[in-house]
């Protein structure tokens, strides 16, 4: 074996690695999440039995790991020099686009396990409810998000129309769904797990930025 393919071979050893622990970190970490509700349990919870109490168990998590997978989708979208070693621009576009869809089932399927228990007399409409009003308008960014990145070609949607459009609502979203997970479930009202939202979002924000911003000089750099 000459010198280059042991390099060669030594570097790809290196990137399964390194992508081996960040997929076990992102399970690690989601697994902490989905605790949450375990350890700080909703009240909504106590005056539900049966099927019902399961379907809102169940929406609960879903609704989590949407959340999570939000933030995820975000930082794929950012990329950045070392994601895009590790993982490729390529691997990560078909994660993006296979996330999207992941997180658009989820998202309807969380509406539909919360909503159903509670039935169609008590859905949550009206200025006492605003943290649901604000999940429902997370839905529909979500939903024109998947949507015009599915069937952009088919609906004849420019490139430059659907990017402009596509970045500031996957932005939106992100705040969206900060709010929501801050204000409609008890769980969230707790010192620490606000901590933890508050901060993810401020990490994830730092990160995004940065990376466009190294990007951005990049560019300039190489106009030069």
């Amino acid at each position: 074996m000459n010198t280059s393919s042991a390099s060669t071979t030594l570097t790809d050893f290196k990137l399964a690695i390194y992508r081996v622990v960040l997929s076990a970190g992102f399970l690690l970490f989601l697994s902490g999440v989905l605790a949450i509700p375990s350890y700080y349990e909703t009240t909504t919870l106590w005056y539900k039995t049966g099927v019902d109490k399961i379907m809102l168990i169940g929406g609960h998590y879903l609704g989590l790991l949407g959340f999570i997978l939000l933030y995820l989708q975000i930082i794929i979208s950012a990329r950045g020099h070392f994601l895009d070693q590790v993982f490729g621009p390529a691997q990560l576009l078909r994660l993006h686009r296979l996330n999207g869809l992941l997180l658009l089932l989820i998202a309807a399927a969380h509406i539909l396990l919360v909503l159903i228990p509670e039935g169609l007399a008590n859905l949550p409409l009206g200025k006492k409810f605003w943290p649901e009003l604000v999940g429902a308008a997370l839905f529909v960014c979500i939903v024109l998000l998947a949507g015009s990145s599915h069937f952009r070609q088919k609906i004849n949607l420019p490139y430059n129309v659907w990017k402009s459009f596509h970045r500031p609502a996957g932005y939106l979203a992100l705040l969206l769904v900060t709010v929501h997970v801050l204000f409609v479930s008890e769980s969230f009202e707790q010192t620490i797990p606000r901590i933890f939202v508050l901060g993810l979002f401020t990490l994830t924000v730092l990160w995004t930025v940065s990376v466009k911003a190294r990007a951005g000089r990049k560019m300039r750099n190489s106009s030069k």
